[in-house]
């Protein structure tokens, strides 16, 4: 474990082995590292050799440390990459490794909210609410408007919580999802959606909105959904034009 006939730096040997019992899960994603104290006694170093193990670790991202409390496993974040493709959130989380999982809240007509309206130019609106999970784990709040005139047929499906909305479209309706404009900023969540993340009131989560359209430029959709702050990292697609 700690080799002192080796000519490598302790800190990094104890380094190296944390990120081991990381990786394995032996210190699982969230938990509590020993204290420095502990680790001193058990790894027969200095508490110097230990912080310098613990900032390395931190500045890998891999733990976070608490005044008071101590380092702790930053949790496993679920990338969410900024594209110009319109893919069912199923399929970006399947090639990223993930289980998606959601569950149907409510799933009814309900006159539009005047934003939503004016978005999709119809105040009478399918409304989905679901809540989605990631290998297990509470990700998203995502609420649907759509179109009741077109798509009131989606009250009476009953396989949201295993088939994207937009593969009952295309399948169902012959609409296909097309282009969208989305804003995504730093929201807070109020007591309904603080409570389906198991959050507080006014704590911050990533809040993101979009109207999606159709092959024929019509709004099809309006949603907004609200992320776990601490389990989701936004990734970003960069290229350049030229000329």
């Amino acid at each position: 474990m700690i080799d002192r006939t080796t000519p490598v730096p302790l800190y990094f040997q104890l380094a190296q082995h944390l990120r081991s019992e990381i990786a394995s899960g032996a210190i699982a994603s969230g938990g509590k590292l020993p204290s420095e104290h502990e680790m001193c006694a058990e790894y027969g170093v200095s508490r110097s050799v230990v912080r310098q193990a613990l900032q390395s670790l931190a500045l890998d991202g891999l733990i976070e440390t608490e005044r008071g409390r101590g380092a702790f496993v930053r949790e496993k974040k679920v990338p969410i990459v900024l594209q110009q493709r319109l893919d069912p959130l199923q399929e970006g989380m399947a090639k990223a490794g993930f289980t998606l999982t959601t569950k149907v809240l409510r799933q009814e007509a309900i006159v539009a909210p005047a934003h939503v309206a004016e978005a999709i130019g119809d105040n009478r609106v399918v409304f989905l609410e679901r809540v989605r999970y990631v290998d297990g784990q509470l990700l998203l709040v995502v609420q649907n408007y759509l179109p009741l005139s077109r798509f009131s047929a989606l009250l009476d499906f009953d396989g949201l919580e295993t088939k994207s909305l937009y593969d009952w479209l295309d399948e169902a309706c012959g609409v296909i999802a097309s282009t969208g404009k989305r804003a995504i900023e730093i929201g807070r969540a109020d007591s309904h959606i603080a409570s389906l993340l198991d959050l507080q009131r006014g704590d911050r989560v990533l809040f993101n909105r979009e109207t999606t359209f159709d092959q024929d430029g019509r709004a099809i959709e309006y949603y907004e959904s609200w992320h776990h702050p601490d389990r989701t990292r936004l990734s970003i697609d960069l290229y350049r034009q030229k000329g």
